[in-house]
């Protein structure tokens, strides 16, 4: 069983949400006919953002927008968007099928910008079911914190998740870290990772090259993006692949 993912490396400008809805609805005209999963970066519609201003009710632009590609192209869809519900605000991690809105709320808020003070963080984690595979959703600054990405093992269950999701807005002065990181979570979780990063510049001057990447469960890259470039990479995820590798090597039976 495979599913093929597109991974969307855009350029966002930030605070210019109907621009950015635009451009991609544009560029999305050439998505590949075969797509199962469309991935979106962090805030994908105003870059990273702590301005209460451009948060947005449930109601709001950016998730029907993510409503209206999974229905027209009967896909799935996953990306953020800073949410504000009742008086609290969160930066919330959707997967959208036309069928379903499910999201997750960031748990480990950046503690170098101000989002701990303006945004609550997310206590539960999510994984959702999609065309057989199971796929957990992470966001950013959780990369750090390998307990909370955690996959585990039953005989009886299995494992509980096959694809590892994050979505981002990682500046270049520590991208190095973001391109150790996601490779030991593919390893250590025996586990695909998606990772998708925003990339341009941002309006505290804040550049972005990308390095959006799809990896397997072996650490290995499968597809990567190009640097600085707004563009879509594909990668094809494929279930009895992962199944033989995890099968060969039964690492999960000794895991803590």
């Amino acid at each position: 069983k495979e599913m093929k993912v597109a991974l969307f490396q855009a350029n966002t400008k930030d605070n210019a949400t109907k621009e950015n809805i635009e451009r991609y609805k544009q560029i999305l005209t050439n998505l590949d006919k075969d797509t199962d999963l469309l991935v979106f970066p962090e805030m994908f519609t105003t870059g990273f953002t702590i301005d209460t201003d451009y948060a947005e009710e449930m109601q709001g632009i950016s998730l029907e927008f993510l409503k209206q590609i999974a229905q027209e192209k009967d896909i799935a869809v996953d990306a953020s968007i800073m949410i504000k519900e009742g008086e609290k605000y969160v930066n919330r991690h959707f997967f959208v099928t036309k069928d379903k809105v499910e999201y997750y709320d960031k748990k480990h808020l950046f503690c170098l910008s101000k989002e701990p003070r303006v945004v609550s963080k997310g206590e539960k984690e999510l994984i959702v079911e999609y065309k057989g595979w199971k796929i957990k959703l992470l966001t950013c600054y959780d990369l750090r914190f390998p307990m909370w990405a955690r996959n585990h093992f039953s005989q009886d269950k299995g494992f509980d998740y096959d694809v590892l999701i994050y979505v981002a807005s990682w500046a270049d002065d520590r991208i190095s870290n973001w391109e150790m990181l996601l490779p030991a979570r593919a390893i250590e979780n025996q586990s695909y990772v998606i990772g998708v990063n925003r990339t341009g510049i941002d309006k505290k001057g804040y550049t972005y090259k990308g390095s959006t990447i799809a990896i397997d469960y072996q650490g290995d890259t499968m597809s990567r993006a190009n640097d600085e470039t707004e563009e879509i990479i594909y990668a094809t995820l494929d279930k009895d692949a992962l199944k033989q590798y995890r099968d060969k090597f039964p690492v999960a039976l000794d895991w803590d």
